[in-house]
């Protein structure tokens, strides 16, 4: 298998991980933050489950998906993991928002009591995010320092 497919493999794995505590992240957050209106209770639930995710996610990739490359210090890869992450985040805030208001809002997705849209935007955001923070993270963040 070619290495960048290998890689990239590894990345969308990492990414399911951090998918989960960004979606768990997410729901304690809507819970904790039900008695705010809900556009905003969605953006802030959102932007805590992101910066949670991120930070996960670093952990896995430096170790596992980008493990084999020479490292520069700690530090300077996780900001710059941020900084790339952060490009991919103000696209899946967006993707978030728009597909939320736009098209799962519509549906009838209220199950067991929980109104599932909300959940539903954000794996849409998460979705069209993924390809670019593999990008930035594979050519920027996590460059070999050699």
């Amino acid at each position: 298998m070619n290495p960048d497919y290998k890689r990239f493999l590894k990345f969308a794995i990492v990414g399911g991980s951090g998918a989960i505590v960004n979606l768990l992240t997410f729901e304690i957050f809507m819970f904790l933050l039900s008695s705010m209106d809900k556009d905003a209770c969605i953006l802030i639930s959102n932007g805590i489950g992101i910066f949670v995710s991120i930070f996960t996610n670093f952990l896995l990739n430096d170790r596992w998906t980008w493990g084999d490359r020479k490292k520069k210090s700690f530090l300077a890869r996780l900001l710059k993991f941020y900084a790339a992450a952060s490009m991919a985040a103000l696209v899946q805030l967006g993707t978030t928002w728009v597909s939320f208001t736009y098209f799962w809002s519509s549906f009838a997705l209220v199950y067991w009591k929980h109104d599932f849209s909300p959940t539903l935007g954000l794996v849409t955001g998460i979705s069209f995010a993924m390809f670019i923070n593999f990008t930035t993270s594979h050519f920027w963040a996590f460059k070999d320092a050699s």
